[in-house]
Protein backbone atom coordinates (compact mmCIF):
# COMPACT_ATOMS: atom_id res chain seq x y z
CA UNK A 1 0.00 0.00 0.00
CA UNK A 2 1.51 3.29 -1.18
CA UNK A 3 2.27 5.85 1.81
CA UNK A 4 0.35 8.51 0.31
CA UNK A 5 -2.94 6.93 0.26
CA UNK A 6 -2.79 5.87 3.92
CA UNK A 7 -3.24 8.74 6.79
CA UNK A 8 -2.47 9.41 10.83
CA UNK A 9 -5.59 7.47 12.46
CA UNK A 10 -5.93 4.84 9.90
CA UNK A 11 -5.59 1.41 11.40
CA UNK A 12 -4.08 -1.05 9.03
CA UNK A 13 -2.81 -4.77 9.16
CA UNK A 14 0.96 -4.85 9.66
CA UNK A 15 3.97 -6.75 9.41
CA UNK A 16 6.51 -6.35 12.40
CA UNK A 17 9.57 -8.49 12.09
CA UNK A 18 11.00 -10.19 15.00
CA UNK A 19 12.32 -9.03 18.10
CA UNK A 20 14.81 -10.09 20.34
CA UNK A 21 13.98 -10.91 23.20
CA UNK A 22 10.74 -12.36 22.51
CA UNK A 23 7.95 -11.30 24.59
CA UNK A 24 8.59 -7.99 25.12
CA UNK A 25 7.65 -6.17 22.05
CA UNK A 26 4.76 -6.45 19.35
CA UNK A 27 5.64 -8.70 16.37
CA UNK A 28 4.17 -10.28 13.39
CA UNK A 29 1.16 -9.63 11.52
CA UNK A 30 -1.07 -7.35 13.74
CA UNK A 31 -3.45 -3.97 13.78
CA UNK A 32 -1.95 -0.73 13.98
CA UNK A 33 -2.69 2.59 13.98
CA UNK A 34 -0.52 5.39 11.96
CA UNK A 35 0.33 8.04 13.67
CA UNK A 36 3.03 9.93 11.62
CA UNK A 37 3.60 10.07 7.92
CA UNK A 38 6.15 11.60 7.12
CA UNK A 39 6.41 14.19 3.98
CA UNK A 40 8.52 13.28 1.03
CA UNK A 41 11.51 13.58 -0.17
CA UNK A 42 12.54 10.70 1.95
CA UNK A 43 14.97 7.95 1.65
CA UNK A 44 12.56 5.51 2.11
CA UNK A 45 8.97 5.17 2.19
CA UNK A 46 8.34 4.83 6.06
CA UNK A 47 5.19 5.57 8.76
CA UNK A 48 5.55 5.60 12.36
CA UNK A 49 2.93 3.25 14.47
CA UNK A 50 1.30 2.54 17.28
CA UNK A 51 0.97 -1.39 17.54
CA UNK A 52 -2.33 -2.79 19.19
CA UNK A 53 -2.92 -5.79 21.38
CA UNK A 54 -5.98 -7.56 22.21
CA UNK A 55 -4.40 -8.39 25.54
CA UNK A 56 -5.92 -6.41 28.91
CA UNK A 57 -3.89 -6.25 32.13
CA UNK A 58 -3.85 -3.95 35.36
CA UNK A 59 -1.26 -2.43 33.33
CA UNK A 60 -3.77 -0.94 31.07
CA UNK A 61 -6.37 0.15 33.70
CA UNK A 62 -3.37 1.69 35.36
CA UNK A 63 -2.04 3.70 32.83
CA UNK A 64 -4.79 4.75 30.42
CA UNK A 65 -3.37 7.62 29.05
CA UNK A 66 -0.60 5.83 27.75
CA UNK A 67 -2.76 2.08 26.78
CA UNK A 68 -6.19 3.97 25.68
CA UNK A 69 -8.84 1.27 24.90
CA UNK A 70 -10.03 0.82 21.97
CA UNK A 71 -13.69 -0.79 21.67
CA UNK A 72 -14.47 -3.54 19.25
CA UNK A 73 -15.83 -1.78 15.89
CA UNK A 74 -13.20 1.06 16.25
CA UNK A 75 -11.41 1.54 13.04
CA UNK A 76 -12.76 -1.79 11.77
CA UNK A 77 -11.13 -3.56 14.69
CA UNK A 78 -12.90 -6.96 15.38
CA UNK A 79 -12.36 -7.03 19.04
CA UNK A 80 -11.56 -4.45 21.54
CA UNK A 81 -7.89 -3.71 21.79
CA UNK A 82 -5.05 -1.41 23.96
CA UNK A 83 -2.85 0.68 21.47
CA UNK A 84 0.77 0.33 22.93
CA UNK A 85 1.83 3.88 22.47
CA UNK A 86 5.43 3.17 24.77
CA UNK A 87 5.82 0.86 21.42
CA UNK A 88 5.69 3.54 18.59
CA UNK A 89 7.43 1.54 15.63
CA UNK A 90 8.75 2.76 12.40
CA UNK A 91 8.66 0.90 9.33
CA UNK A 92 8.98 0.68 5.80
CA UNK A 93 5.17 1.25 4.10
CA UNK A 94 5.58 -2.28 2.59
CA UNK A 95 4.94 -4.35 5.99
CA UNK A 96 1.54 -2.30 5.64
CA UNK A 97 -0.57 -5.70 4.36
CA UNK A 98 -3.85 -3.91 4.49
CA UNK A 99 -6.50 -1.11 5.78
CA UNK A 100 -9.26 -1.89 8.68
CA UNK A 101 -10.49 1.34 8.90
CA UNK A 102 -9.64 4.92 10.24
CA UNK A 103 -10.37 6.09 13.92
CA UNK A 104 -12.84 8.40 14.91
CA UNK A 105 -10.90 11.95 15.97
CA UNK A 106 -11.82 11.21 19.67
CA UNK A 107 -9.91 7.64 19.71
CA UNK A 108 -7.48 9.24 17.18
CA UNK A 109 -6.53 12.00 19.84
CA UNK A 110 -5.95 9.44 22.98
CA UNK A 111 -3.93 7.48 20.71
CA UNK A 112 -1.64 10.89 19.84
CA UNK A 113 -1.78 12.00 23.25
CA UNK A 114 -0.72 8.54 24.82
CA UNK A 115 2.40 8.78 22.27
CA UNK A 116 3.23 12.67 23.13
CA UNK A 117 3.08 11.34 26.92
CA UNK A 118 5.72 8.64 26.23
CA UNK A 119 8.05 11.19 23.95
CA UNK A 120 7.50 13.74 26.85
CA UNK A 121 6.13 16.15 24.35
Amino acid sequence: MPADALAVGDVLQVALGRVLPAGHEQAGLRPAVAVGLPRPPLRYPVLLVVPLTTQHGAWAAANPQVYPQLPAGTGGLRAPSVALCDQIRACDARRVRGYLGTLDRATCAAVQQGVRRVLDL
